[in-house]
């Protein structure tokens, strides 16, 4: 399963540890690619779902978003893994309240989160 745009981003599957490894940019214009990939990789097996980021450039923050969400809906004991994950989507995760166990596993810091994120900061008093 190789799926591509127009250049953007290429996801492709991984056997062994099982899973997907992004390359390019997650966007606007790639974010389906990574949504119909990740879809396949939760239903096409039981075990946890390794995403190799070593080959991201860039992506945007409806795609961590889509990655969060992913890791949200998996039934324990799965976990997606994020595997050689930059450092700036490691912060931008923490910014959603969620973290990388040692294991380099996506949980929410703290217990349950909300797979969106934070709610933004609430409207000034008129």
């Amino acid at each position: 399963m190789t799926d591509r745009t127009d250049g953007a981003a290429d996801v492709l599957p991984m056997v062994h540890p099982f899973g997907l490894r992004v390359r390019g940019d997650i966007d606007r214009a790639s974010r389906p690619v990574l949504a119909r990939s990740l879809a396949w990789a939760v239903r096409i097996s039981k075990a946890d779902i390794h995403l190799d980021l070593s080959e991201l450039t860039f992506i945007d923050a409806a795609g961590l978003q889509l990655i969060v969400r992913t890791a949200a809906g998996l039934p324990p004991p799965r976990a997606l893994a994020l595997v050689n994950a930059p450092a700036t989507v490691r912060e931008l995760l923490t910014l959603l309240s969620w973290q990388l166990d040692p294991e380099q596993r996506l949980r929410p810091q703290g217990g349950a989160a909300d797979p969106q994120g934070p709610d933004p900061a609430p409207a000034p008093p008129r």
